[in-house]
Order: C-alpha cells, then structure tokens, then sequence
C-alpha cells in the first residue's frame, strides 16, 4: 500500500513519524528543514492549535522570550480579531428581534420576565441573557372539539371528546368550536405549558358541567343559545382560575343530537312525543269548542228558568190581587158580586163551546130535521179539518 514504503525514513509508521522527524503528514517539523531546501508545505492543525496557546500566552502574560516573542505578539492579535469577529457575529445574530403587527414581543432577562414589546424591531441582549418570546396577542384563534378538520375541507369525528351524558340520563352527542384569542401575553407564556390542550380540556369539561345539568331535548332544540354563552362563561371562569391569559370570544355548537347507534329509537321518541302533542291540540281545541256553548246554553236555560219564574210569580201575585180586590166588593155588595160571578164563569164555559138558541114561543117549534151542526160555524170548521185528515 501507499503508505508502507517506509524505506527513506526508516519504516516507522504509516506516515513516516519515526526517525526521520517528519509530521504525521509527511511535512519536516517547524523551525527544521528536511536538508533539501524545498518550499515550505503549508501548517498543519496541530500547528494552528500551538500558535492559538502561544498567542493567548502572549496577550495574559504567559509568553516566552527568544524568538517564539515575535511569534506570540502574532497570534495574539489574530485571536483577538477572532473574539471580535465572533463577538459580531453573536451580537448580530441574537441581538435583535422583528415583532409583527399581531404580536407581542416578551422578553425575557437570564430566564425571568423582564418587558414587552410592540410590533417592529428591537434591541436586546444577546442568547443567553436575554431571550424573546413572540406572542400572536391579536390573532383569534380555534379549537374543535368533538371533530377534527382534514385538509382539503373533511372532518374527522373523536366520539371520546363528543359523547356526554344529559341531566335526565341520555347520551348526547355535541360537536363545537371554541374561538379564543391571547389577551395576556406573560400569563400565556409561565402559567400554562400547553395552551392549545388547556384550552380543549377546559372546553370539554366546560361543556360537560352545562350538559349535565340539561335534559336531551331542549338541548337540542330550544336552548342551544343558552347553551352555548353557558359554556363560554363557564371556561372564561375557570381559564381565569389558571391565569391562563386567554379570552373565549365564543363557543359555538356545530351539531347537536343523539349518537347515530340510537338515532332510530330516538326518531320514533320524538314522534311519539310530537303525536302526544298533537292529540293534546285536538282535545283542548275540542275544549274551547263544545264548554262554551255548554255555558251557553246553561246560560239560557238559567234566564228561561229566571223568567219562567218572575212570570210565574207576577201572575200569582195579580190573581192574588184580583182575589182581594173581588173580596172586598164581595163584602160591599155581596149578592151583586156572586150575581156577577156566575155570568163571568157562564161567559168563560160558554163562550168555547157550539150553542144555537130557540125561541119556542116566536117558532112554534124545532123542525127534527134542521141541520144543526151545519148552522154552526166551529161545528163546520172542525168537521171540515177532520175530514181533511
């Protein structure tokens, strides 16, 4: 191999390190040559290593004297072009911050808060005595619990986060958002490790509490606006609790209803109930229909009775006056009033029934054959109606 013909520096090692005195990449050592007058190979890494010692010796006093001086005052001043290069570089890389237009910048001084800053550039000292934290205060921002939205517009169910029991023992399933946004940037960045998952825990157990207190079906019909600011006042509250420094804005429910497993059963709940209802319609419209012509006619039947009785009562209180006015003509003139008596009650018999009248004395007699019934005028009615018949 390339590395075994050893024979001009007596065999010693793959790179010739032995009695020849030369580096281990062939080069003669500095300050010797190799006898042969050549140009010089350029140093090796070992040799940068040994100047950079010399120079820091040169600078803090450590320096030997002879020739390695000059060689040493050298070396200094390179390394301290190096630390000033680098100390630039440092200062320019971490030195300075660019906030945007929805951010806070919090900085942080040796790991304890120290300031903000608003949206543009700024200053500050560089890694690691002062680090810069940008918070998107004025960003809104949404969590989705019960789904989960997939590129290109699919979502995805998570029964886990969706399933909740109702206060009259049913399952419910509930999709909703949470829109939130940062409005405490220092409380946001040392209160909570994880604000995403602080805020979807939060709202599942928010939105569990108001469920329990519910039954099924106003939450899913009549009350989901209640439900809803009862939820967002409930994670406010307990976000609030945290120091967690974030804002619900809103808690909206994208839907509502039983678990698809049921959803059969509970269709033919929800008719039954909407039958019940309609039954309940029928018979209070049936009510309003047949109790007030009841009390109308009982209405009338009680002023039928109310007259009746008034007539009955001013009838009887007249005969009772006509008896006491007769009675007292009766004791003034008591022959006149009976005499008076006796034709009103012949008047009152007679006057209804058929009478044909004979003077005996004027005719000479009754002819037998006369037609009687024919000569009077009730008679002819009478047999003319029935004949009729």
């Amino acid at each position: 191999m390339p590395w075994n013909d050893n024979s001009k520096n007596g065999g010693q090692g793959p790179w010739g390190s032995g009695g020849g005195g030369q580096g281990p990449w062939g080069q003669p050592p500095r300050g010797g040559g190799d006898g042969s007058g050549g140009q010089q190979p350029p140093p090796d890494l070992e040799d940068l290593i040994r100047q950079l010692q010399r120079g820091l010796g040169g600078v803090f006093g450590g320096g030997r004297g002879g020739g390695g001086g000059r060689g040493g005052k050298g070396g200094g001043f390179a390394l301290l072009v190096l630390l000033a290069l680098g100390l630039l570089a440092w200062i320019g890389t971490s030195g300075w911050y660019i906030v945007e237009a929805q951010e806070v910048g919090v900085v942080r001084r040796l790991g304890q808060y120290d300031r903000q800053d608003r949206a543009g550039f700024h200053l500050k000292l560089p890694t690691p005595f002062e680090r810069a934290d940008k918070v998107p205060v004025e960003r809104v921002q949404t969590e989705e619990i019960g789904f989960q939205t997939l590129r290109g517009g699919a979502t995805q169910d998570a029964p886990g986060e969706s399933l909740m029991l109702t206060g009259d023992e049913n399952i419910v399933d509930i999709d909703f958002t949470v829109i939130w946004r940062v409005n405490n940037a220092e409380e946001y960045l040392f209160f909570i490790r994880d604000p995403d998952l602080a805020v979807k825990a939060v709202a599942e157990s928010a939105m569990r509490e108001v469920v329990g207190g519910r039954n099924l079906e106003p939450i899913i019909t009549t009350e989901r606006t209640e439900v809803e600011e009862e939820a967002r006042r409930l994670m406010q509250d307990m976000l609030d609790s945290y120091n967690a420094g974030i804002f619900v804005r809103q808690v909206n429910l994208r839907q509502a209803g039983p678990p698809q497993e049921v959803i059969a059963a509970f269709r033919d709940v929800v008719n039954a109930q909407q039958d019940a209802e309609a039954a309940v319609n029928q018979a209070t419209a049936y009510q309003n229909d047949i109790v007030p012509r009841a009390r109308g006619a009982a209405a009338r039947i009680v002023q039928e009775a109310e007259a009746y009785r008034a007539r009955v009562v001013a009838a009887a209180e007249g005969e009772a006056a006509r008896f006491n006015l007769i009675y007292d003509e009766y004791r003034a003139a008591p022959e006149v009033t009976r005499r008076r008596m006796y034709l009103e009650t012949l008047e009152t018999v007679l006057g209804s029934s058929d009478k044909i009248l004979i003077d005996g004395k004027s005719t000479g007699g009754v002819v037998p054959y006369l037609p009687l019934n024919e000569l009077s005028p009730n008679r002819r009615t009478s047999g003319t109606a029935a004949g009729g018949q």
